[in-house]
């Protein structure tokens, strides 16, 4: 345990420093250079993020009938139907009917007649005929290996599931800038490796490493933003990074659309973020880690250079903090506690939050990333479905920012969880003629899972108590992983049932939301610092 008089003089500085922050301004021209320096790696990671959806795509496939044709050939030939089992308007992929005895020789007349092949009987493909080569899935031939496809993603996501807690470590020891920066830089490197993957277990192997070293960069640079400005301006600045990783989800649709070969696709996304490495001479580290590390006066440094650059002329008292902390070198601010997990256990309270609050987080990822992912097989243009999907997210964001502080925090989650959930089970029944209603109900579901995404951040933070927030939030945020490392395996699912997934993902939604209204709501609470005070928080005067 610090002692007391050293302990008083961080919390000091740690009071003054949100005054501090508003009299520099809300966004001056220091914080506005530095969130476009934070918003570029931000981009970058949407853009690692979301790649394997179209480096994994499905492309479409069909039996090689060595009797009419050689691979060098048209995709879908007018003799199709008499080799392969046509149900309406769409072909078999993996099977075709048998061979006649009499029909071994090639025919490669563009003539392919019935009397080749016996209808009563159906055998598997030995090879394939690929519509093109896009996608590792022709260019590795794993066509009728659905498994192999969606592994992609789900290998994508345990990598990231593995890097949460190794990236908190670094970054509350080496700073949030080093993980923003090495995060970033060496997602480039992999990735620009993995555009050279042989084949596919290493294209996988890479697949893991690059987000397991390097997908840390969102949440370092999320809380280099955040802790950039004054408490009135946190909910604007989360905003602006959410908002600019949906941006970084529409780019990464416009390159695929405009560079679909995947090889060249992940070498235009990946190169240019080994540039990123000269932001160890651009951008500055938290001041807030700087002293949590007793680095105060690097901090009053900072915070005068931004005064000098904004032109703004500090008070007397926010001077006579700065000249103290940098006259008093300050020690890092180290309380030892008990196990969150002790504490936990002997509060039912916070035992049944964390609960809740982890299924919460499971629904947003499961929602969000299979919705993502799905979008692709809707009908009509893929590269255009999934920017549409990523687009809707931008108005989710900004409707977060005009509601949660308006209307509360409870509120605004359940009805965000609560209209996803109908929506996307109102599009499972709606009929597949009627394209535009379906169109609608999905982005619509989207636009609703990405406002509860944002909520759900802020909420779970209010609902814990200081000794125990950054632990348990993490706690939530990793079991929240489970849903992504599901959501790639669920358009497997639609091959019993074509709505399925978005039954699903209406489901859990829909439970969720329900599962809201029996919280306190924390709008205009005071932050909780014990146990007992996040107890209470239930009692408040301020419960909704």
């Amino acid at each position: 345990m610090v002692e007391d008089g050293k302990h008083s003089s961080i919390s000091e500085f740690n009071y003054h420093l949100d005054t501090i922050l508003e009299e520099l301004g809300s966004f001056g021209k220091y914080q506005k250079f530095n969130y476009f320096l934070i918003v570029i790696p931000i981009i970058f990671n949407a853009c690692f993020t979301t790649s394997y959806i179209f480096t994994a795509g499905d492309s479409k496939h069909r039996c090689l009938i060595p009797e009419c044709e050689s691979r060098n050939t048209t995709f879908e030939p007018q003799w199709l139907q008499n080799a392969i089992p046509y149900d309406k308007d769409n072909f078999d992929n993996c099977v075709r009917y048998s061979s006649n005895e009499t029909s071994s020789t090639y025919n490669f007349n563009n003539s392919c007649p019935s009397s080749f092949f016996n209808y009563n009987q159906l055998e598997g493909c030995e090879s394939w005929i690929y519509e093109n080569d896009n996608t590792i899935v022709s260019e590795f031939d794993l066509a009728c290996q659905s498994w192999k496809q969606t592994l992609v993603g789900t290998i994508n996501n345990v990598g990231q599931f593995v890097c949460m807690p190794l990236s908190g470590i670094i970054s509350d020891r080496f700073g949030r800038r080093t993980i923003l920066i090495a995060g970033i830089t060496i997602s480039g490197i992999v990735g620009l490796a993995k555009s050279f993957a042989p084949n596919y277990w290493s294209f996988i192997l890479f697949e893991f490493l690059d987000p397991a070293l390097g997908s840390g960069a969102y949440a370092a640079g999320f809380i280099l933003a955040v802790e950039l400005v004054g408490p009135q301006q946190r909910v604007l600045g989360s905003t602006i990074v959410s908002g600019f990783y949906a941006v970084g989800e529409i780019i990464m649709g416009v390159v695929a659309l405009l560079s679909p070969y995947w090889r060249t696709l992940l070498r235009i996304i990946y190169s240019p973020a080994i540039l990123l490495i000269c932001y160890f001479w651009l951008i500055p580290e938290s001041v807030r880690w700087l002293v949590s590390k007793g680095k105060s006066e690097e901090a009053g440094r900072q915070l005068l250079r931004a005064a000098q650059i904004n032109k703004v002329t500090l008070s007397s008292k926010s001077l006579e903090v700065l000249n103290v902390s940098s006259s008093e070198h300050l020690p890092s601010e180290e309380v030892i506690t008990k196990s969150p997990l002790l504490q936990i256990l002997r509060s039912p309270t916070l035992m049944v939050r964390l609960i809740c609050c982890s299924f919460w987080w499971i629904t947003c990822t499961f929602t969000y990333y299979g919705l993502s992912l799905n979008s692709v097989s809707l009908s009509g243009n893929i590269y255009v479905n999934f920017i549409l999907v990523s687009l809707v997210e931008i108005p989710g964001y900004i409707t977060y920012y005009f509601t949660v502080d308006r209307f509360g925090r409870k509120i605004c989650l359940s009805i965000a969880f609560l209209g996803s959930g109908i929506s996307c089970i109102a599009f499972a029944f709606v009929p597949a003629d009627i394209n535009g209603l379906k169109i609608f109900l999905y982005l619509f579901g989207k636009f609703c899972i990405t406002i509860a995404f944002t909520v759900v951040y802020v909420y779970t933070t209010e609902l814990f108590p200081t000794q125990l927030r950054h632990s348990l939030l993490g706690t939530c945020s990793m079991f929240g992983r489970m849903g992504s490392i599901v959501a790639p395996q669920t358009p497997l699912l639609s091959v019993y049932m074509e709505s399925l997934p978005l039954i699903l993902f209406g489901g859990t939604s829909i439970v969720s939301g329900c599962m809201v209204l029996f919280f306190p709501e924390t709008l205009n609470t005071k932050l909780p610092d014990t146990i007992e005070e996040a107890e209470n928080i239930s009692k408040s005067k301020n419960d909704r």
